[in-house]
């Protein structure tokens, strides 16, 4: 007799589960949307654009004479290093995952740069700093204006202030005006 109900104890809690006794499971967490293919584009050129800029100012800081100079790198470069941060955060929330590789034409205008020393440096790096920004500007401003996702158009319009103000103290310390 002992053994029966030890047997009907052990079978009827193995069975507990599958009579409704189980745990709740819990609710799967909301997924936003995926981007749209425009903000999507903007996202992954953005973030190439940032590893560009990170790179160039990382060698500005290190091989600008002038401290103005030096300071104004090691603020584009805290500055770009944020903005990536930032960028990865959000886009992730929608899936997306971005690379952050220069483009060739990047990668040869930054090997370039790392010979160069010297005023030529400078002169190069901020012409190279003030062309780059003013694009990244145009790309900010139009993202703002017509990002679907209101996170993104939100960092793309206090971004586009940054750089606004980025491009004005480029243009103070010398570089000639971009070509937009």
């Amino acid at each position: 007799m002992k053994k029966s109900a030890v047997w009907f104890l052990c079978a009827s809690v193995t069975l507990l589960p599958a009579t409704g006794m189980a745990a709740p499971a819990s609710e799967p967490a909301a997924t936003p949307e995926p981007l749209t293919e425009s903000d999507t584009t903007f996202s992954e050129n953005v973030s190439a654009l940032n590893g560009f800029e990170i790179t160039i100012s990382k060698l500005g800081a290190k091989q600008a004479k002038r401290r103005k100079i030096q300071e104004m790198a090691e603020d584009a470069l805290k500055m770009h290093t944020a903005n990536q941060k930032a960028l990865l955060a959000l886009t992730r929330k929608h899936g997306l995952t971005l690379h952050e590789e220069m483009s060739p034409d990047e990668q040869q205008i930054a090997d370039t740069l790392k010979t160069e020393s010297g005023a030529k440096f400078e002169r190069d790096f901020l012409d190279i700093e003030a062309q780059a920004t003013s694009d990244a500007l145009a790309m900010f401003q139009n993202e703002a204006e017509s990002a679907s996702d209101p996170d993104l158009k939100a960092y793309a319009s206090s971004t586009a202030d940054t750089l606004q103000t980025h491009l004005a103290d480029t243009m103070k310390l010398g570089a000639n005006k971009p070509s937009r």
